[in-house]
């Protein structure tokens, strides 16, 4: 029997079939001063009517009047951290997920408190933090504490993805900043690497969004790392036809020493540079992670790595989209949280 596609992920399959004929939406829509150029992209249009749901209290100039240079300031400070580090990108994109993954997009991560997301075990090999409060410290000191940690963690990730070649896109604000924040729903909720592709369409689908995301997603692995512990079942347990060879003997000798915090590339290929070449490793056989790999098996899924492996440019404008209806995920809006004065702890 012919299985047939969600209707959700034919139309983002539609949408991002149309970004190959639309216009990309670039950084040099970005402009110096880190506002939006006016002129808005086809693509983005076809993106709000097929897939894109706003979520309500979010406003493009919700610091128009009370902190106007707010994105200015968050850019200078990500484009400086990357200047001296450039994985501070990959870090603050999976500082972002943790974020997103339990109870949205809030800024529970960042609190720094026993207990908390923070010192999870799925927290563990987690940065970005101590950037983030200075970006805070910056803005509390040119505008009091008016932007939320949420607003400030969503904006640093999409200066931070453009800056090592996501095109640009816009971010409405206004979210607030989470009260509550427990190690042990990080433990049970972020994804670790070794979930099954129907956990994670679970996962994805619960929060809003669907297969196409779940694919395009993962692709922020074509840049960062992950640890020996998180590959050593991949290494040890994985069918002949599902891991290459001598891929196989490449992570054997890495991780050898049973050092489970020793890092491996995720993209052992083009490590430094976000394109698409992740996709085409998982049609080598090539995917560190278990889940990864896994997309190329499932019927759901591989029709999109496919497809990304082939259009670096389509995967590059559809990351900016899903990632911009990830911060859009479950936030807290108007009196539902707060504006913590610091990052790392509510205000009492």
């Amino acid at each position: 029997m012919r299985m047939r596609m969600p209707r959700s992920s034919v139309l983002s399959f539609l949408a991002v079939s149309a970004f190959v004929l639309a216009a990309s939406v670039t950084a040099d829509n970005y402009d110096k001063g880190g506002q939006q150029q006016q002129n808005k992209e086809a693509c983005d249009d076809q993106y709000d009517r097929a897939y894109h749901k706003p979520a309500a209290g979010l406003v493009s100039e919700y610091y128009g009047k009370s902190c106007p240079d707010m994105e200015r300031i968050v850019q200078a400070a990500v484009n400086r951290a990357i200047a001296n580090d450039y994985t501070v990108a990959a870090g603050l994109i999976r500082l972002f997920f943790h974020d997103f993954a339990v109870r949205g997009c809030d800024g529970s991560i960042l609190i720094d408190a026993p207990g908390s997301e923070r010192h999870a075990a799925a927290s563990k090999t987690l940065r970005g933090f101590e950037l983030i409060e200075e970006i805070k410290a910056k803005l509390n000191a040119r505008c009091n504490n008016t932007v939320s940690c949420a607003d400030i963690l969503t904006a640093a990730t999409r200066d931070a993805s453009m800056k090592v070649g996501v095109p640009y896109w816009s971010l409405k604000y206004g979210r607030k900043d989470g009260r509550d924040s427990h190690a042990e729903e990080a433990d049970a909720q972020v994804p670790m690497g070794r979930e099954r592709v129907t956990d994670l369409v679970q996962f994805f689908e619960t929060r809003g969004l669907n297969v196409l995301d779940l694919v395009i997603l993962s692709g922020a692995h074509t840049i960062g790392k992950a640890s020996c512990g998180a590959v050593k079942r991949r290494v040890l347990t994985s069918k002949p036809e599902t891991l290459d060879r001598k891929y196989g003997d490449f992570l054997l000798r890495k991780c050898h020493r049973g050092d489970d915090a020793e890092r491996v590339e995720l993209d052992g290929e083009s490590p430094t540079t976000f394109d698409n070449r992740y996709y085409q490793n998982l049609e080598r056989r090539m995917g560190l992670l278990e889940t990864d790999q896994g997309m190329l098996e499932d019927s759901r899924t591989t029709r999109f790595v496919k497809e990304m492996a082939r259009e670096p440019e389509v995967f590059k404008r559809q990351f900016a989209h899903s990632m911009r209806q990830l911060g859009e995920v479950n936030v807290l809006t108007g009196d539902e949280g707060e504006v913590r004065y610091k990052c790392s702890a509510v205000n009492y």
